[in-house]
């Protein structure tokens, strides 16, 4: 399959040399030159690249963050063509999806995803597309979506080695990831902005770093997947305070039946997480 990829950061990058290995071609935009000349160097983007090889390319992958999509999209509209098929990595998909379900020529399917891994650290430098291994793999369904899509997605993930395969809509989609992924770098970033201790680098164990590892954060693309998932990310950071709250009350009425039941629930929900 030819594959066009716009955007060669950690995630585009680690997609071009993944597929790459398994027989696709690969061509690439990148705002910046050094990763296209890099990636072209190091094999795994075709020699003949060019921004209008993506009218000859069977799948698009946008690989920019959710505005700097819309905008690619906008300014380079006369090259997608009927038959094609578009898809994106972004981390929030609602408004994303809205904007190029409007904006993509007629014939041309969109179905997005999300491959949920990462490094703290960004960039064409990081790229490893052994990071995918085993992790989940989530296919984002719109008003654009067709059938072969699906089967398209599929076929990238076993590519590049992903573990379960989870299909919902982007208002699914959003929800879940204001939990399990911007709450947690929620949660991370303040309980770092928390210390007031000058002991703390010499007191720390296993659960701090644990915990606090994601707060070595991309401010820049957190600030935008956090602003534009807002209003889903609002609402689980106001049930997590709820909760909060409540254990705050029981060990301050030192309460040790209902605080010993609450944290049994809570071992019990976790390990069930290790069964699936």
């Amino acid at each position: 399959m030819k594959i066009f990829i716009v955007g060669l950061g950690i995630i585009g990058a680690s997609y071009a040399e993944g597929l790459h290995l398994k027989g696709h071609q690969i061509y690439a935009y990148n705002r910046s030159e050094r990763p296209i000349t890099q990636g072209i160097k190091e094999g795994f983007i075709e020699k003949d690249n060019a921004l209008d090889k993506l009218t000859a390319c069977d799948l698009v992958i946008l690989a920019l963050y959710p505005k700097y999509n819309i905008e690619f999209v906008q300014k380079n509209i006369h090259l997608f063509i009927p038959g094609q098929m578009v898809t994106d990595v972004s981390g929030t998909k609602v408004w994303m999806m809205n904007e190029l379900e409007q904006l993509l020529p007629k014939g041309i399917s969109y179905t997005s995803h999300h491959p949920m891994a990462g490094k703290e650290t960004s960039g064409y430098d990081s790229k490893d597309y052994k990071m995918f291994e085993n992790a989940n793999f989530i296919i984002v369904t719109g008003s654009r979506s067709e059938k072969r899509d699906k089967e398209v997605l599929r076929l990238i993930a076993n590519n590049l080695n992903f573990g379960k395969i989870t299909v919902v809509p982007s208002q699914t989609h959003d929800e879940l990831i204001a939990f399990t992924s911007q709450l947690t770098h929620v949660l991370a970033i303040a309980l770092m902005q928390s210390d007031r201790l000058k002991e703390t680098k010499e007191a720390t164990g296993d659960s701090f770093r644990d915990l606090t590892r994601i707060a070595k954060i991309n401010e820049t693309m957190w600030t935008e997947l956090f602003l534009e998932n807002k209003e889903a990310l609002v609402s689980k950071m106001n049930d997590f305070m709820e909760e909060m709250k409540y254990i705050k009350e029981l060990i301050l009425v030192e309460d040790k039946d209902a605080l010993m039941k609450y944290l049994k629930e809570a071992k019990e929900k976790r390990k069930d997480f290790d069964i699936h």
